[in-house]
């Protein structure tokens, strides 16, 4: 499992770099969280990055070779109006991205899924897109 949690860990260092001009780090103000935003004002927009699963698919001696990881990226925006714009931009920089992070390698992060709903909290609206990102990753 903690082959899956670096590449979490490597699709946040890549968001939180996208810095410039229309960058992921500038359309949300640096609003990347690892699983959860934390409570405050003027936290939205935000994105999360979030582990959904780790399943190995190759071992070698008992040992974990590589794994089919599948990551969550979220885009939250306060109202009814999604944040298309960071989700377009976000796919743009993560898509057919490979990379390693510490001793595991990432072979290529490709789009698996896309769900998008609006959930209402205490009076107010919250609009999610949420992205789910295919890799195998190999220790």
């Amino acid at each position: 499992m903690i082959e899956a949690q670096r590449v979490a860990s490597l699709v946040w260092d890549i968001l939180s770099a996208d810095t410039g001009a229309g960058g992921v780090h500038t359309l949300t103000g640096g609003r990347i969280y690892r699983d959860r935003v934390p409570q405050g004002p003027n936290m939205l927009p935000a994105v999360t990055i979030t582990l959904v699963s780790s399943a190995p698919t190759n071992t070698r001696g008992g040992n974990r070779v590589a794994q089919n990881v599948l990551v969550d990226v979220r885009v939250v925006t306060e109202g009814t109006t999604y944040g298309n714009a960071i989700a377009d931009r976000i796919d743009a920089v993560l898509q057919n991205v490979g990379g390693s992070k510490d001793t595991v390698r990432v072979v290529e992060l490709v789009q698996d899924a896309v769900q998008a709903y609006i959930e209402d909290d205490a009076g107010k609206s919250y609009a999610h897109i949420v992205a789910t990102y295919r890799t195998p990753a190999y220790a």
